[in-house]
């Protein structure tokens, strides 16, 4: 009977988990998501628009992006930038006049010049060859400044914590006045490139 015990206690012993008395050490295994945006144009109608040639008015004009994140405001500046052309090359096509954002759309086949830019930045605008300037709306979707960013008046807005959304800019329909004139701006196409910006903080 003492035998039979031993012996069973003895195969008990071999037969036990190789790595109960083994050496343990883990390895984890991770991986990291950074935070990343990528923005797109959606096409629309109100990104062409036909000017009263009496008046300098327009049907409706805007521009919309589609912004996808995985960021937030505290990850990304957001923030639309415009440029148009000029005899002296590329110039931003936003400025602030009394606290107001405008948009300059220049004509694309004749550029202005620079004097015609800076008459429209003057406080009486009057002469301002293949030039004219429409209000900024107000985003009622956003909350968002004008303000500068790098070196250039720019509209900032805040994402609020949405990570697919629209953003979407407005421009009003009565050009600002002294802008426009029947005999100073030829016939053609007018343009302004608005572009949104999307830049890491530091």
């Amino acid at each position: 009977m003492k035998n039979n015990l031993i012996r069973f206690l003895f195969l008990l012993l071999i037969t036990a988990p190789a790595c109960s008395g083994a050496a343990v050490t883990d390895s984890v295994l991770t991986v990291i998501i950074p935070s990343a945006a990528v923005v797109n144009t959606i096409p629309s109608a109100i990104n062409n628009s036909t000017i009263n040639p009496q008046t300098g008015s327009h049907m409706g004009l805007g521009a919309v992006f589609n912004v996808k994140t995985n960021g937030d405001d505290s990850t990304y500046d957001f923030v639309l930038s415009s440029s148009i052309n000029t005899e002296a090359g590329e110039k931003n096509g936003y400025f602030l006049k009394d606290g107001d954002l405008y948009l300059i759309l220049a004509n694309k086949e004749h550029f202005p010049d620079l004097a015609s830019l800076a008459d429209i930045y003057s406080a009486a605008p009057k002469s301002n060859k293949n030039m004219i300037a429409y209000p900024v709306l107000k985003s009622a979707e956003f909350q968002s400044t004008y303000q500068n960013y790098n070196g250039s008046v720019c509209c900032k807005f805040l994402s609020e914590g949405k990570q697919n959304f629209n953003v979407s800019q407005h421009i009003g329909n009565t050009p600002l006045s002294g802008t426009y004139s029947l005999e100073d701006d030829g016939a053609g196409v007018y343009e302004a490139v608005i572009t949104l910006n999307i830049y890491r903080k530091p």
